[in-house]
């Protein structure tokens, strides 16, 4: 009897019992758990490359709107630094001009084509200040005058004069200042302009030239109120408040303090057209004792004072309806 015939029946009816159930169910569940295991490998590689194949555009969506904002960027930094630099080298910060002051050449000779052109600019320039088109409303009321000293300095005296003259020209004190005084001569303006020459550090006015021009401003206020105009500088006190730049015209505003015998005190302070202060000081002035033996130095008409009318040419009231000429 060949195998087959005589195992296969046996092993047919071992598998329609219990144990054979039992072998039939346990082969499904292991079939069963396999394809589950296959399934559920195929889902998560589906479900694993199928958001990945929707976050590619995703991706690429996100990063149009950021390159996009990447060259705007480039674009306006391209833009801006041309106009920063433009803007700075036409209006640059005082910080700028203190660092890197701008070159200016050498001042031409006063007596030279280009020195008398720059000279006249000067005077036009100030002429259309708005603060000398304003104190001459106050000259016309009556109550200040104008004058300007050292305009008529002695020629003769003049090369030894350090504010009439070693330090007039272009590039320095290029013209005389304008002054406006009280009547009473309690207070005073001067308008000055200061050329790029009087430097200490380049571009920024020589302290000790600003201590002249306060010495100069402050005596004209103090000698017009002592008996001779005559006197000395008895002491002088400055504080600075910031760099004064070269090439622009400064106020120096001046006013009496007290009078007392052979001396007096005036304060002052300096400020720019625009109304940042520069300075200010204090000088106290004392008439020498032999102040009449400088009555006739020319100092007191160098400093400008008001002009009084000849008695001569004026008319005087005799009474209250006659006018006559004497």
């Amino acid at each position: 009897m060949s195998f087959r015939a005589a195992f296969l029946p046996t092993l047919r009816s071992d598998l329609s019992g219990p144990s054979g159930q039992f072998i039939r169910s346990r082969t499904q569940q292991l079939v069963a758990k396999r394809f589950s295991t296959a399934t559920h490998g195929h889902t998560h590689g589906r479900t694993h490359s199928h958001p990945h194949a929707h976050a590619e555009p995703n991706t690429r969506q996100r990063q149009g709107p950021g390159a996009f904002r990447r060259w705007a960027t480039r674009f306006v930094l391209a833009l801006a630094f041309p106009a920063v630099y433009v803007a700075g080298a036409a209006f640059p910060p005082q910080m700028v001009l203190l660092i890197f002051p701008r070159y200016a050449p050498p001042p031409p000779h006063k007596d030279s084509a280009r020195g008398k052109s720059h000279v006249c600019d000067m005077e036009r320039c100030m002429q259309e200040l708005d603060i000398v088109e304003d104190m001459r409303k106050k000259v016309a009321q009556g109550e200040w005058y104008e004058t300007r000293p050292y305009q008529n300095y002695d020629p003769n005296k003049v090369h030894n004069s350090l504010t009439a003259g070693s330090l007039r020209g272009p590039g320095m004190l290029a013209i005389a200042p304008v002054l406006f005084a009280k009547t009473d001569e309690s207070e005073a303006i001067a308008v000055i302009h200061l050329g790029r020459a009087l430097c200490g550090h380049d571009g920024i006015i020589h302290g000790g030239l600003l201590a002249t021009v306060f010495d100069e401003t402050l005596a004209r206020n103090a000698l017009l109120n002592l008996p001779t105009n005559i006197g000395v500088t008895a002491n002088l006190n400055i504080n600075y408040k910031s760099p004064c730049m070269a090439d622009q015209f400064i106020i120096v505003r001046t006013k009496l303090d007290t009078v007392k015998g052979r001396k007096s005190v005036v304060s002052g302070s300096m400020e720019t057209i625009s109304g940042e202060k520069i300075a200010e000081a204090t000088g106290t002035f004392v008439e020498p004792k032999w102040a009449q033996f400088l009555a006739s130095s020319g100092v007191t008409e160098a400093m400008g004072t008001r002009k009084i009318p000849d008695p001569s040419k004026s008319p005087m009231l005799l009474d209250d309806q006659t006018e006559h000429i004497i």
